[in-house]
């Protein structure tokens, strides 16, 4: 019985299956792997960060929830 060798140099039988696993025989290109670390940067930064982040998120919902309301004030004023 012949044998299927994986790129690795393993056998076929030793070798990761094959779907949706990170190692399953293919490379990243360059800019996957550039965006896969800048993803990587990012979600180890807010983890690290994550009370300052949200505490930010809200602060821009409530700026933003209070110009939306000014502006539609002033509509509503120019309009009457």
């Amino acid at each position: 019985m012949k044998v299927r060798r994986a790129r690795s140099g393993c056998s076929a039988e030793e070798a990761a299956p094959s779907g949706r696993w990170r190692g399953a025989g293919r490379r990243l290109s360059a800019a996957g792997v550039r965006c896969g670390r800048a993803t990587g940067e990012a979600a180890r930064w807010i983890s690290r960060r994550r009370r300052i982040a949200a505490d930010q998120f809200l602060r821009g919902a409530c700026y933003g929830a209070g110009t939306a309301a000014v502006g539609l004030l002033a509509v509503w004023a120019q309009t009457r």
